[in-house]
């Protein structure tokens, strides 16, 4: 007799029941802990990538919480997301692939990318209608807009061409332009595209009197900066000339100017508000430097003196090496080129190497600008009294009468900062007997900077320095329009002044007396360490002297090292140079100066 069987089900039956009783277990969390894209090398390429990514859209909570649905339906959007990214750039048949890597709970997402080539511009129907139609300057942007044929279609490109377009009509008085065709039509399968623009301009404003309030000058001195007609074709270069002219006058804390059209017409009236700066500014301070030492500076200025616009500018400076004042009354001029008259008095006391000096000078002058040079031409009476070792004398004295030109030019991107710039300062000046001078003469003296950023961090700066004086009797030019070398503008590694022609005096010293020519150049490298420290390592060489074919020229060499700081009122330049030629007597210096590059 057998027991009977147990149904073979029971256990089984009893764990599924339980099963369905019991709420379901969630799936552990994952966490993402990154996105790794791979297959561009263009950084702007793959931040719009990036910044298109699902994936990376999520926040640190999200990512630490997140679920496999969740992580497959991302995934899913990738190939998405990457043409999103990637079609501003111009590509339209991409291909991406994402691979997870996981560790433990911890996951990884590795986007391989393949761009393939780009869409390329084919056919270009860019055109304006209405009177900008022929404005040859709208016309020649319209030919320079981009991208351009064979280029890729680059998004960022196109609109920022068109933007470029639309302010340029603004700027010529096109206020009623607008854009009825925008069209761009890509065909994936040949890979190319093709760009449709139309502007109707509408007719161009004109621009209206200019009116000006809140003054205190007499009728009809400030409507002399303005050039143009009543009538003339807008144009805000001419606008924006005005607000510039006003503001280099120095009369005004404030400038306002307005020029808007009014409705129902298409004159565009001009309407300059100002506001008065302070008349007088009273100015003081300390000042140091390694050539001329420490010293005090005092001035008084009157920006107006009267309802004509008259100046008048006084300053004092007492330091250890030189002393200086100076008085100088200014007239606004605007006929040919804008500018001033100026007559201007100054007695210079300075010293060089031992030999006491005094400069009386009186100029008149007339400055203007032209384009983007700063000229002055002037007439100088110029009595300089001096120590004369040579002769024995106690004192000797030069009298000289003589006309001078000068002209300046500066281009830079940044003003107290240029990663690219350049500028050129030229002087001549010539004296006759004729006119009152003691010696006939003719002297020319140019310099040059030139900058060039490499990146951000790096810089190189070049500067050189030529200069040469044409006389019969040199042995009687004044000493302080003689050419000198040496000092923190010149070679570093050397005094103010100390490089020029020897001579030996009756007391037996050896004195610089300066020379005829001069010839200077100086090479740098400057790295920045961060936004605001860096240093710089240069080579300077100079030399002032009289004559080329004997041994009298020969080039003073100084090298170093430097801290530069950019502080917030412009260039720090601490170096420490060492003199290799004869006049430095190896001496090493430090040499500190403040101000632009340029």
């Amino acid at each position: 007799m057998t027991s009977p069987r147990q149904p073979a089900s029971l256990l089984p039956a009893s764990l599924l029941a339980l099963t369905l009783l019991l709420p379901a277990l969630p799936a552990a969390a994952l966490e993402l802990r990154g996105v790794e894209i791979r297959g561009l090398e263009n950084e702007a390429e793959q931040a719009n990538v990036r910044a298109a990514l699902s994936l990376v859209a999520l926040d640190a909570r999200q990512r630490a919480d997140l679920g496999e649905g969740q992580l497959d339906y991302l995934l899913r959007q990738v190939p998405g997301d990457v043409a999103l990214g990637l079609e501003p750039f111009g590509y339209y048949n991409t291909q991406a692939e994402a691979e997870v890597r996981r560790d433990g709970e911890a996951v990884t997402v590795i986007v391989t990318v393949k761009a393939g080539e780009p869409v390329r511009v084919d056919e270009r129907e860019i055109q304006v209608t209405g009177e900008a139609g022929a404005d040859e300057a709208i016309t020649r942007r319209l030919r320079w807009l981009r991208p351009r044929k064979g280029q890729p279609l680059r998004h960022d490109l196109y609109e920022a061409s068109k933007a470029t377009v639309d302010a340029l009509l603004r700027e010529r008085g096109y206020f009623d332009a607008r854009l009825p065709v925008h069209r761009v039509e890509v065909d994936r399968t040949e890979g190319l595209a093709d760009i449709f623009l139309t502007w109707e301009s509408g007719e161009r404003y004109r621009l209206g009197e200019a009116s000006f309030s809140g003054h205190p000058f007499r009728d009809g001195l400030l409507e002399k900066l303005v050039d143009w007609e009543p009538g003339a074709p807008y144009d805000q270069g001419k606008v924006v000339d005005l607000q510039q002219r006003l503001s280099a006058l120095d009369y005004f804390a404030g400038i306002d100017v307005r020029a808007e059209p009014v409705e129902g017409s298409t004159t565009v009236p001009v309407d300059v508000r100002l506001t008065p700066a302070k008349r007088s500014v009273y100015s003081a301070g300390l000042r140091y430097s390694t050539d001329k030492g420490a010293g005090v500076t005092g001035g008084l200025e009157r920006r107006w003196l009267n309802d004509r616009g008259h100046k008048l500018q006084s300053n004092v400076e007492l330091a250890q090496r030189a002393n200086e004042a100076s008085v100088a009354y200014r007239i606004p001029a605007f006929a040919w080129l804008e500018g001033w008259y100026t007559a201007s008095a100054s007695l210079r006391q300075d010293p060089i190497d031992y030999i006491d000096s005094e400069v009386f000078e009186v100029i008149g002058s007339r400055s203007g600008q032209l384009g983007a040079w700063n000229l002055v031409a002037g007439l100088h009476f110029r009595r300089e009294r001096f120590n004369e070792p040579t002769t024995g004398n106690a004192v000797a004295y030069s009298t000289l009468v003589y006309p001078q030109l000068s002209a300046s030019w500066r281009v830079a991107d940044d003003p107290l900062y240029p990663r690219r710039g350049h500028s050129l300062q030229v002087e001549l000046r010539g004296g006759h007997t004729a006119i009152g001078s003691d010696i006939d003469f003719l002297q020319a003296r140019a310099k040059a900077h030139w900058v060039r950023s490499l990146d951000w961090r790096n810089r190189i700066l070049l500067r050189a320095e030529l200069g040469t004086t044409i006389t019969d009797d040199f042995a009687q030019f004044p000493p302080l329009l003689r050419f000198y070398a040496g000092g923190d503008q010149s070679v570093r590694g050397y005094g103010y002044r100390d490089i020029g022609q020897y001579f030996t005096g009756v007391d037996g010293r050896r004195y610089v007396f300066g020379g005829k020519h001069l010839v200077v150049a100086s090479v740098e490298f400057e790295r920045m360490f961060t936004r605001e420290w860096g240093g710089a390592v240069f080579v300077d060489a100079g030399d002032a002297f009289d004559d080329f074919e004997s041994d009298a020229f020969e080039m003073q060499l100084g090298v170093g090292v430097g801290v530069r700081w950019r502080s917030p009122v412009g260039p720090v330049r601490l170096d420490l140079a060492h003199g290799l030629g004869d006049d430095a007597q190896n001496a090493i210096r430090l040499h500190l100066t403040i101000g632009p590059d340029l």
